[in-house]
């Protein structure tokens, strides 16, 4: 019997050797100058069907899924196909010059074909090779996103405005009438969240939650039946005006729709997904279909800028409890000085507390808020800073943030731009992929909007218009004043409280792109102009240049 059970022990044995040398693979020197910690090599490592790769600002997500792909080109033996996604294309075109930068990966991009692209250029792909020769192709960017819902709210203003003067309106029980409020662009947001959502059937969408619309404008769910019948009119128009236009949202649903029309050949084996919080739901669900092995995402709920509404991994087919949700705990990115300022934003979902787990590896000098006065004096500062940090680190890599978001006629008027081009070579975010070599020695100055930076870093960060007008957005307070008729309620407190949130998440991605140092420069009539997100942060994290820090900073 005991040579029987040794017998069994040393096949036991054998076998797990076997497996472990099968999945043996050297982590080391993948990419120049970056080595995985135990910890990131202990998640490319593990074996899974689904995967989240969770993780603050700088854990290394974006680098540890990288080398997760770098893993499978080398362990397949037959040729598969991979594909690497993300929702922005200058976070795509960031993932692809590391990639290349990787010896093993010239030697391996033969053996597989290999896609990295946006979700949504990967979907309009498939779509055309079924058949769907409406689908397009698109640089996703602010800019471009913007300029597709400005005309998506220009129809649907005119359908609800058409509609609400109709005798078909004055038809309605009184119940069913829509407000004035509904006829500006409440329409096309309601119109683009359901479909992000998947909830375009009358019955799902009279029964549903609506969770992430807020509560302003009020819409009953009397209300609802009208608002569906535009949505339905609203498609009809598409169809019937516009040659079968697709709206952005269309290309998952369309997808789900005819995911057994997809033949194998065009499904992936293995998926991996960046910055995943950003996608939409209809967008994972797709990708969960799609992959026919293996589905891996990476991400950070702080971090989460795009969004149509919150999402249940587990409702969308993907699941990821227990082993199968690894936590990132160590900072590689930023000094332990930036991601402390960072760390005191106050975020209300429960999701986003700050987590006291959080290793650093290097100590830095501790960020600036610089309150300027004038943008001249706010020009000859940037420059100044800039001047001297060319003078010692000629290779620094430095961004420059502001929050004119998607007005491009804004960016070029803006005196900071204009400035900076007089003095060094500067970018955005559409010059990124082509003009952003990480291997120069005198890298151009990154001016861009603190959405397209997402996934970035740069070793020095200045976040122009830290000022109340631009954190939060007072544009966006401003309409949803306008939507609810006044500040008074307690809808219209708690709308408030997600659009502070969500532009607390905007200000803690810009700040968490610096692995060196960060500035917070403002300017105005008097130093009382400063974000009110400054009373989130600690006196002791940060310098204060040019205003009186104490009234307004926490103490430990």
């Amino acid at each position: 019997m005991s040579v029987i059970n040794t017998h069994e022990k040393r096949l036991s044995f054998a076998k797990k050797s076997a497996r472990a040398w099968q999945n043996y693979f050297d982590a080391r020197n993948l990419l120049p100058g970056i080595n995985l910690s135990p910890e990131q090599i202990a998640v490319v490592m593990q074996e899974e069907d689904q995967m989240l790769i969770n993780g603050s600002a700088g854990s290394g997500k974006s680098l540890t899924l990288l080398y997760k792909l770098l893993k499978v080109m080398e362990q397949e033996n037959e040729p598969r196909r991979i594909l690497y996604c993300s929702f922005n294309t200058t976070l795509i075109e960031d993932a692809k010059k590391r990639r290349d930068q990787s010896e093993r990966y010239q030697e391996l991009k033969g053996k597989h074909t290999l896609h990295m692209n946006t979700f949504h250029n990967i979907a309009a792909d498939i779509l055309k090779e079924i058949g769907f020769q409406n689908a397009e192709y698109m640089r996703v960017s602010l800019a471009n996103l913007k300029s597709k819902e400005e005309q998506i709210t220009r129809r649907t203003m005119a359908l609800v405005r058409s509609f609400m003067s109709s005798p078909a309106h004055e038809a309605l029980p009184t119940e069913q009438k829509l407000y004035k409020t509904h006829a500006d662009s409440f329409l096309k947001d309601e119109i683009l969240w359901m479909k992000a959502n998947g909830i375009i059937t009358e019955e799902a969408y009279l029964e549903c939650e609506r969770s992430g619309r807020g509560s302003n404008p009020r819409l009953t769910k009397e209300q609802r039946k009208t608002i569906f019948a535009l949505y339905q009119e609203y498609q009809a128009f598409l169809k019937r005006d516009f040659h079968n236009h697709l709206d952005l949202e269309d290309y998952a649903l369309l997808l789900l729709a005819h995911i057994e029309d997809i033949p194998e050949s065009l499904k992936y084996d293995y998926i991996f997904v960046d910055e995943v919080q950003d996608l939409q739901a209809m967008q994972l669900k797709a990708l969960v279909k799609l992959a026919k092995k293996s589905l891996i995402v990476s991400g950070d709920p702080k971090q989460r800028i795009y969004k149509r509404s919150p999402f249940s991994y587990r409702a969308l087919g993907l699941f990821i409890e227990g082993r199968k949700t690894r936590n990132l705990n160590v900072n590689y990115r930023s000094t332990k000085q930036i991601m402390k300022l960072a760390s005191s934003i106050q975020f209300m979902d429960e999701e986003n507390d700050r987590r006291d787990d959080v290793q650093y590896v290097r100590e830095g000098e501790k960020p600036i808020i610089a309150y300027c006065g004038t943008t001249v004096k706010q020009n000859k500062y940037i420059i100044g800073q800039i001047e001297l940090l060319r003078k010692t680190e000629p290779n620094a890599s430095i961004a420059v943030i502001h929050r004119h978001d998607s007005d491009s006629d804004a960016v070029r008027r803006c005196p900071v731009y204009s400035e900076l081009q007089r003095h060094f070579h500067v970018i955005t975010a559409n010059d990124y992929g082509r003009h952003f070599d990480l291997n120069s020695v005198r890298k151009p100055i990154f001016y861009t909007d603190a959405y397209s930076i997402k996934g970035l870093e740069f070793d020095y960060v200045f976040v122009i218009h830290f000022d109340r007008q631009h954190y939060p957005n007072e544009k966006r307070l401003q309409e949803l004043e306008r939507l609810a008729g006044g500040r008074t309620g307690s809808n219209y407190e708690a709308d408030e409280e997600q659009i502070r949130n969500d532009e607390k998440k905007l200000l803690y991605v810009s700040i968490t792109r610096a692995k060196k140092r960060v500035w917070l420069t403002y300017t105005g009539e008097d130093f009382k102009k400063i974000s009110p997100f400054v009373r989130d942060m600690y006196l002791s994290d940060f310098e204060a240049h040019g205003f009186n820090a104490k009234i307004y900073g926490k103490k430990e």
